[in-house]
């Protein structure tokens, strides 16, 4: 599932005052710490701040895993949590590290393949 169309909404209500930078710019210590640790970096810059660019953190829930999910670190945990029985569905969130914007871009669910 791709949240293009909700990213867009929630960005939108912010740059016409509906909701205030601190709504938007929420991420809880967690994430950030995943972030600053367990992320890959990307091109696109932050929409909120403009300073940083952006790192992608993946999360994956599923069975025997803690119910907060396990954060990724590594493209092998991947294939390895996708081997295991029962159905696993990764969850990957953009965050800025510099002012805390965070959105979920897009659900899978993990196969053999993924």
């Amino acid at each position: 599932m791709d949240f293009r169309l909700a990213r867009a909404t929630k960005l939108a209500s912010y740059r016409t005052g509906r909701a205030s930078r601190a709504e938007v710019c929420d991420a809880q210590p967690e994430l950030l710490r995943n972030a600053r640790a367990c992320s890959r970096r990307t091109r696109r810059t932050c929409p909120i701040c403009e300073h940083r660019h952006l790192v992608e953190v993946t999360y994956v829930f599923g069975p025997r895993l803690p119910k907060s999910g396990r954060c990724i670190t590594s493209s092998g945990e991947v294939a390895t949590l996708a081997a295991r029985a029962g159905r696993h569905e990764a969850w990957e969130v953009e965050v800025c590290t510099e002012c805390g914007w965070n959105h979920v871009i897009r659900t899978y669910p993990l196969t053999a393949a993924s």
